[in-house]
């Protein structure tokens, strides 16, 4: 078992364009500290230009190595990952600068070989890579387990948000299922698999995830079978969700809770019934879900109502930040509730483009 205090996967994916044009960017920095540390004369300019070649062939041959390391050593731990990190860098560093106070003498680098010997030089550069790879490798470490912490602590919350069960709900469930069983044994036993199937989605133990609004609209029509046996014809039902929002993918049990607290505020406690509304549609980007309920417009406010909707707003949160929306529009007789829930493109598979 891994340490809880060794960062995993710490090193960043050098392979890509972006990661290489960052290094580059660290060691034009570099190359400009290092030109304006000499003397500054009429050869400044040819100076930089000398280090900003020099230094920016390192970086290319060190992300390179980085890159390798990344996809070829990951048997290895995050310890002896930055190990071998950390001597490949030196050794980089160490045979791009023996080459060039060879070859320089013989081309335009000697400039930069004046006034220095063979070790001094070997040393200076060696020892500017020690510290500045020292560095960016802690940097990289402390990133690392700063983020697993971050994922750890985001998931106990949504773990916690998730498991909370509505006693209510079950209390009325089960008495529900006691009623019918004398009566209706078929029925009972039907809404005794929709209760299961709702607690083992609340319960489970492989933590929150994302499904698609087709499996969540599964749990809803569960839910919905089991308050039917209570509500008769008082409760209907107005699904309007399109084919393309189907396949799109939220939290699970995001919409469930919005419809129980559509049926249990709303038309459970009007003596006649009514109209819950559930539409879907995706708009560019995003899943944008509407639950509508009529509201008894004398009738006092029940707890627990805002209480689940501060618990999907911050599972939202946590999961999509700012990109996510939840919205309230309460009217006279109406009460709903807008989700709007981002898409995130998935990767694609390279093998099946080939």
């Amino acid at each position: 078992m891994q340490s809880a205090r060794e960062p995993i996967e710490f090193l960043p994916d050098f392979c890509t364009g972006a990661r290489v044009l960052r290094v580059l960017v660290v060691c034009e920095a570099v190359a400009i500290v290092l030109a304006l540390g000499g003397s500054l004369t009429d050869e400044l300019p040819l100076r930089f230009l000398l280090l900003s070649i020099y230094l920016q062939w390192i970086g290319v041959c060190s992300a390179a190595a980085l890159c390798l390391i990344k996809r070829y050593a990951s048997p290895l731990s995050a310890r002896g990952m930055a190990l071998l990190a950390y001597l490949v860098l030196l050794l980089v560093t160490l045979s791009i600068t023996e080459i060039t106070y060879v070859a320089g003498r013989y081309s335009g680098f000697a400039l930069l070989l004046e006034d220095a010997s063979h070790d001094g030089f070997l040393a200076r550069s060696v020892g500017i890579c020690a510290v500045v790879a020292a560095l960016a490798l802690r940097y990289f470490w402390l990133r690392s387990a700063w983020q697993n912490h971050a994922q750890a602590e985001m998931r106990a919350k949504l773990e916690a948000l998730q498991a909370r069960i509505e006693p209510h709900f079950l209390f009325n469930s089960l008495n529900s299922v006691a009623a019918l069983i004398a009566v209706r044994p078929a029925d009972a036993e039907t809404a005794l698999e929709d209760l299961a199937l709702l607690l083992r989605a609340r319960l489970s133990e492989q933590g929150p995830a994302d499904v698609t609004l087709a499996e969540e609209m599964t749990l809803v029509d569960a839910y919905v079978g089991i308050e039917s046996l209570r509500l008769g014809e008082r409760l209907c039902l107005d699904i309007d969700i399109s084919n393309t929002a189907r396949r799109c993918r939220l939290p699970a049990l995001s919409l469930q809770p919005l419809v129980e607290n559509a049926i249990g505020h709303g038309v459970a406690r009007l003596p006649q019934g009514g109209t819950v509304a559930i539409t879907a549609n995706r708009r560019g980007n995003a899943l944008v879900l509407e639950v509508s309920n009529p509201l008894a417009g004398d009738a006092a406010a029940v707890p627990g109502n805002r209480q689940a909707l501060a618990n999907i707003r911050n599972r939202l949160a946590l999961r999509y930040g700012d990109a996510a929306v939840l919205r309230v529009d309460e009217q006279a007789d109406r009460f709903t509730v807008a989700m709007i829930v981002p898409q995130i493109a998935e990767p694609k598979d390279s093998s099946k483009q080939r």
